[in-house]
């Protein structure tokens, strides 16, 4: 799978994106939004935190991996490339107000904005994000964004983990047993 032009930020990206709940963008000019922040964290849990609209419904989908993907993807061999069925993941969906915090953040022109700052070692923490307003879009991943002291990513990053929680654990005894 490790494929020798992608830095290890995007081997995560994309290994996970293949095993998270899928994407639900909005039709073009229709004046939903669509938004994706991956987190992978050196430590803790990876997640992809997915935010979209239906008309004045905002809905929240989390995607949690109880296992390390990191690791999966630095131990890398023929024999755990065939147990990619023991990879457990979670995925959640919640409906969230459209008064939430990070609703302000992500649909604030700033969006637009976020630099990109991509490192390319391993046991950096990486963040992607993509947003659509249904008009535009964006694209960008930063590694380290509280070192760098990058304010908006920060921001961006912060809400997100008040926002995941609103949208329940599937298995509870699951997580507690692969932690």
């Amino acid at each position: 799978m490790k494929l020798p032009h992608l830095s290890f930020a995007h081997l995560i990206e994309r290994q996970a994106s293949t095993l998270s709940a899928s994407l639900v963008l909005p039709e073009p000019n229709s004046d939903n939004f669509c938004m994706r922040l991956s987190r992978f964290p050196n430590e803790g849990t990876e997640t992809i935190l997915d935010i979209h609209t239906v008309g004045t419904r905002v809905f929240v989908t989390v995607t949690r991996f109880l296992n390390s993907l990191r690791e999966r993807i630095t131990t890398f061999t023929d024999e755990n490339c065939q147990d990619s069925h023991l990879l457990a993941v979670d995925i959640s969906i919640s409906e969230i107000s459209e008064t939430d915090p990070i609703i302000r953040e992500i649909l604030s022109n700033q969006i637009f904005d976020l630099k990109s700052d991509l490192n390319q070692e391993i046991k950096d923490n990486h963040f992607f994000l993509f947003f659509t307003d249904s008009q535009n879009c964006v694209s960008a991943a930063i590694s380290n964004p509280f070192q760098k002291l990058n304010e908006q990513w920060v921001r961006l990053i912060n809400r997100s983990y008040g926002t995941e929680l609103k949208a329940p654990r599937r298995d509870m005894q699951k997580l507690h047993f692969s932690l």
